[in-house]
């Protein structure tokens, strides 16, 4: 594997570090994600970083395919940009921009509970909630990069799904979520009939929750097969799924 820096932004916390062979992450550095100036943030955490030979970088937030971030609901001063062609022009290596949970579902895809299943979703249920879906081992963008934000589906009554949740407060208890929760494995298993689906961030570790979870896909839109659930065992895994999407541009010769 080429030497790959990948960059996992977050809505409170930057984490970034060296991947190697091995899928090691070497020179790993966690930051407070800067909420007025991110994208110079993103370019000190690379002239700090040494020498690589391409850049992934996770973004907590809708990216199109050309690499422009629409916007950071967690980073609110945050403006559309087109952090792709800004940090390529700049560092003259390849970039790979994509959605955080789209990282992280190549990433379970590959090297984690997903490993072994063509269909793997991914969901990220922290600050904001993200869906990334793969198909074997490849990313599904859709057409404009945009599948898998569920979390900006309007309601009946008008809200975005996301809104429902903000509004919710934290989860202190696995069941607190279960509304919530349900009706995000519902949009999953009726859009993309998936094999398994992982689940990673903050609420997704309260006890007793991939229990509950698995309870829930049963019978998903009453259809009676159950897509079984588990939570991420992964450190760090959507720096780790942008430095397999940036490797992956990578001409065939420089992948050693």
């Amino acid at each position: 594997m080429a030497k790959i820096l990948g960059i996992d932004v977050g809505g409170t916390k930057v984490a970034s570090g060296i991947v190697t062979d091995g899928l090691n992450v070497e020179n790993l550095e966690i930051n407070k994600t800067s909420q007025v100036d991110l994208v110079g943030q993103l370019q000190d955490i690379i002239r700090d970083k040494g020498s690589f030979d391409a850049i992934g970088l996770a973004m907590p937030g809708p990216v199109l395919a050309d690499g422009t971030v629409m916007r950071l609901p967690n980073v609110p001063q945050f403006q559309k940009s087109n952090i792709k062609q800004i940090l390529e022009n700049q560092f003259h290596i390849p970039v790979a921009v994509m959605n955080d949970a789209k990282a992280f579902a190549l990433a379970e895809s590959i090297v984690g509970q997903g490993k072994g299943h063509n269909v793997v979703a991914a969901a990220v249920l922290g600050t904001g909630i993200g869906v990334g879906i793969v198909i074997n081992k490849q990313i599904y963008f859709g057409k404009d990069g945009v599948a898998g934000e569920l979390e900006h589906v309007q309601l009946l009554d008008g809200m975005l799904f996301r809104e429902h949740r903000h509004a919710a407060g934290p989860f202190v208890k696995a069941i607190d979520a279960k509304k919530y929760l349900k009706t995000l494995l519902d949009m999953i298993v009726l859009s993309f009939n998936p094999d398994i689906i992982v689940l990673s961030g903050g609420w997704s570790t309260l006890p007793g929750m991939e229990e509950m979870a698995n309870e829930l896909t049963k019978g998903a839109g009453n259809y009676e097969s159950q897509t079984p659930v588990k939570i991420s065992e992964l450190m760090y895994p959507s720096l780790i799924g942008a430095a397999l999407m940036a490797e992956q541009g990578l001409p065939a010769g420089r992948q050693a």
